[in-house]
């Protein structure tokens, strides 16, 4: 706002001049508060923009990091879980690896004593078919002596027969005589 140039009279300043100014002055002084009423209400409203978004800067803030906090516990989490698997899983083969064993050396050795019975089993067997070989040489033996001694026998019956008999002549032969003895 500019200062007012009055021009002087005799007894002082011009009063419609200063009428004028006054009235100018007035009327700029009050589109000046008006604007300024405008621009306060305006700054008024950007500070509470300005407070709205620095609470929602705080809450997208706090947001960030409570998601930072979780994904941090998360992988944390996850990390644990990992590790606990791997540690499940390591005890697991572990396991399985030391049954594997134990079950394959009691294959072996159950194996082993099944080889074992079955190689005791045929010697036995192998010594029971020879007692049964010799037993069966002894009872062709003791046929053979028998078949002998019934020869014997069968020829001393015909000799005593022979004896008994001088005065009936046989009509048989003895070859005849020899063959219905064997028939019988």
């Amino acid at each position: 706002m500019e200062a007012p140039d009055f021009k002087r009279v005799i007894r002082g300043y011009d009063p419609e001049a200063v009428e004028q100014a006054w009235a100018e002055t007035d009327r700029q002084l009050s589109e000046a508060n008006a604007v300024n009423k405008e621009l306060r209400l305006q700054i008024n409203s950007l500070r509470e923009q300005n407070s709205e978004w620095g609470n929602r800067l705080k809450y997208y803030e706090q947001i960030e990091m409570d998601l930072r906090d979780a994904l941090l516990s998360a992988q944390r989490i996850a990390n644990q879980l990992k590790e606990e698997a791997t540690g499940q899983a390591n005890e697991l083969l572990q396991s399985a690896r030391c049954e594997s064993e134990t079950l394959l050396y009691e294959a072996t050795r159950i194996s082993e004593l099944k080889e074992v019975e079955a190689k005791t089993l045929l010697i036995n067997k192998q010594a029971e078919i020879r007692q049964i070989e010799e037993q069966i040489r002894g009872l062709v033996d003791q046929k053979t002596e028998l078949q002998t001694l019934v020869d014997q026998a069968i020829h001393y019956l015909e000799m005593v027969k022979g004896l008994l008999e001088p005065a009936t002549v046989s009509t048989k032969s003895p070859v005849q005589v020899s063959s219905e003895q064997d028939s019988e």
